[in-house]
């Protein structure tokens, strides 16, 4: 499909990350307009669609799925909610972009990944880092064969502090299955061709011990092996306290690259109290062009009907590394991702 016009795209999920969505399809995408706006909450949709005079607004995502004006949907719901909603969006024929996690059980992603097969539609998964031109510019050259073979890789997520989250009102696994799933993704793109064979984890309440006999964890440190050899860890915490620290490494046979940084930039300040510089507070700030060239990619694909971003297949093979660490914490040792995968297999029969 070729068009000059812009792709009609709606949101579901008006929230912080769904908001910020819808601006830069609003006001930074060429390719696309923002054509609605869909969120449960009264009011919610109307508030944001005044800010970026977006003409339609709906409560009943149902109702925003039959208009077949919209060609594409991006969803920013809650994770519990993203599986039917992608599942519903394809049968109704709309291009899906789908923030991670795409689902929550490896039945529901392959549910997911079923509709967008035999609807013939897009299905791109939000996996923000691809896109931020340090990882970019590191997954080029580790393709170009510039630090050899990986054999040591490394991914972190340090969230902004204070935390100021209610740990009562924040999912179980958090850390795994919306924190961490970033740099489980990460990890597998940077050592493509790989596939992860076993999982350690260890997670706790360090920011908020108040709340460990909750369920509630804000800190995992995870190892990864791979079939390749190489071996990743990937850590997580909720309260950095200095800013949104992002970070990647790969060290290979034949050098070494590192990207991401929590700095804003290079301007160093030095005065009576030493040297500073002014950090990343926000992911949405951090990653505002990451965001944009992400959505942008969904918005061709939509023309051209081929996936140019993560699909479903990624957001299944990073949620299967999750799983592990679920059942590592849990069962306090190392799990083959065999026995996670045997779970999909005893499904189908």
């Amino acid at each position: 499909m070729s068009s000059t016009k812009p792709v009609a795209v709606a949101l579901i999920g008006a929230g912080r990350i769904g908001a910020s969505h819808a601006e830069i399809v609003a006001r930074r995408l060429k390719n696309a307009t923002l054509a609605a706006i869909a969120d449960p909450a009264p009011g919610a949709a109307a508030r944001l669609a005044d800010t970026l005079e977006c003409p339609l607004t709906y409560t009943d995502v149902d109702e925003l799925l039959a208009n077949p004006d919209i060609e594409a949907v991006i969803i920013a719901t809650p994770a519990r909610f993203h599986t039917n909603l992608a599942v519903a969006a394809a049968r109704a024929g709309k291009a899906v972009f789908c923030e991670k996690p795409m689902a929550l059980t490896l039945a529901d992603a392959e549910l997911a990944m079923a509709a967008a097969r035999e609807a013939g539609v897009p299905l791109q998964v939000g996996f923000n880092r691809r896109w931020d031109q340090a990882f970019a510019e590191g997954k080029a050259a580790i393709e170009s064969g510039k630090v050899g073979t990986p054999q040591l890789l490394r991914s972190l997520t340090r969230d902004p502090g204070p935390f100021g989250g209610d740990p009562a009102r924040i999912p179980l696994w958090t850390v795994f299955f919306e924190t961490l799933i970033h740099d489980f993704d990460t990890l597998l793109w940077l050592n493509a061709g790989a596939r992860a064979t076993e999982v350690y984890a260890v997670a706790d309440a360090l920011v908020r011990p108040d709340f460990k006999d909750k369920g509630f964890l804000d800190t995992a440190v995870v190892t990864i092996r791979f079939d390749n050899g190489a071996v990743a860890v990937a850590e997580a915490n909720f309260c950095a306290t200095y800013g949104y620290d992002i970070r990647g490494e790969v060290f290979g046979s034949g050098g070494m690259i590192s990207m991401g940084d929590v700095r804003r930039s290079s301007m160093t300040l030095f005065d009576k109290d030493g040297v500073s510089n002014d950090t990343w507070r926000l992911d949405t700030d951090h990653f505002i062009d990451g965001y944009t060239a992400e959505l942008h990619a969904f918005v061709a694909s939509v023309r051209s009907g081929r996936n140019s971003g993560p699909d479903g297949a990624d957001a299944k093979a990073a949620l299967e590394i999750a799983l592990a660490c679920i059942a590592s914490v849990t069962e306090r040792r190392p799990v083959a991702l065999a026995e996670i995968r045997e779970q999909v297999a005893a499904i189908r029969q």
